[in-house]
């Protein structure tokens, strides 16, 4: 399915406002507290005292909002920035979010719910407020390349066909996307900027000898092994299996999928799965040998989900007549006790 052609009059290409700074640990967090510590301040990232409240400087004040703001753990209401709880108004607020243009919202705010949300996380009994588990980083990936807006980050993962990119082949070839989808072309420099961010999030980055330890400090998002550079200039994808991938973030996303793009479908094929858009093949980088190992451990789950080859169709498809809502909250509980030992 051609996801990002099919909403092209909703799209609104972003490729500058985090400062070429990639998300850092703590960053999610120290927003979260801000926002909850000021309740009456209708923007904690431009009162006076901002930069003294968060401990950084401007433009790493700008960073800190921008990843917050595509993670969806806050929400843009007006000039007014909130956090994002488990509770329905904050899917209300989304749906009336200046920047969405109707219900069908494409950035990161169709991943809110009940789960996914900044109160669940962050809070006081948050799930993971120092992003220790994986899981959790799984989950803010997904909310970033799944958003057509952050178009080098969807492009990378949901268009690209190369396992292997320099940077002059990326700027080169994410322009040329752009124009033949009509949008007006960045300067060259914010292209260039947006890749090097988007790099540096995924990648190592060597350390010079005149560099300070913490402008080297990896984000969470290296973590997930996603991406390496093999010299200077280029880039590889690590499409394959991924240790820290547990089965339910695999089908929260398959599931989040299933939604979004096939939701009157009780079947969906390896193929789809693994090769269209916002698939969680496309997303985690998985081949059809990974999928294949997280579809076998069904059948010793309790998911209303199975695994059916037949005819030389491989496919998941929906159980016991339930649906894809009921298998989501399925999901959520594994995950809460598995990846996160909740009680």
């Amino acid at each position: 399915m051609n996801y990002f052609s099919s909403n092209i009059d909703k799209i609104k290409p972003i490729l500058s406002g985090h400062d070429t700074f990639p998300l850092r640990y703590g960053w999610i967090k120290k927003v979260y507290d801000q926002i909850e510590m000021h309740p009456d301040v209708v923007n904690v990232f431009s009162q006076d005292t901002a930069i003294a409240n968060f401990g950084v400087g401007k433009n790493m004040l700008n960073a800190l909002r921008f990843w917050s703001t595509h993670t969806a753990m806050i929400i843009r209401d007006g000039s007014a920035y909130y956090n994002t709880y488990q509770t329905a108004d904050t899917q209300k607020l989304a749906k009336t979010d200046e920047h969405s243009t109707d219900e069908h919202s494409i950035d990161a705010t169709r991943h809110l719910n009940h789960f996914y949300n900044a109160q669940n996380f962050f809070g006081d009994h948050g799930l993971d407020p120092y992003l220790e588990s994986p899981s959790t980083i799984w989950l803010l990936h997904l909310s970033l390349v799944t958003n057509p807006n952050l178009v080098t980050y969807y492009w990378f993962f949901n268009i690209n066909t190369k396992s292997e990119l320099s940077r002059e082949e990326f700027v080169r070839l994410l322009k040329e996307f752009l124009k033949d989808h009509n949008f007006t072309l960045p300067s060259a420099s914010t292209i260039k900027r947006d890749i090097e961010c988007f790099i540096q999030n995924y990648t190592t980055k060597p350390r010079k000898a005149n560099e300070d330890f913490e402008s080297t400090l990896e984000g969470p998002l290296v973590e997930l092994g996603l991406l390496t550079r093999v010299s200077k200039q280029n880039i590889r994808a690590l499409r394959g299996e991924k240790n820290t991938l547990t089965l339910p973030v695999f089908i929260y996303a398959l599931v989040s999928f299933w939604q979004n793009h096939h939701n009157v479908a009780d079947t969906l094929s390896l193929e789809m799965c693994t090769y269209d858009e916002c698939s969680p093949g496309r997303v985690f980088m998985l081949d059809e040998e990974a999928i294949i190992g997280y579809a076998e451990q069904l059948q010793d789950s309790q998911y209303s989900l199975a695994w059916t080859q037949s005819a030389g169709i491989r496919q998941f498809q929906i159980t016991d007549g339930n649906n894809l809502h009921t298998i989501f909250e399925q999901c959520i509980k594994h995950m809460c006790h598995e990846d996160y030992k909740c009680q």
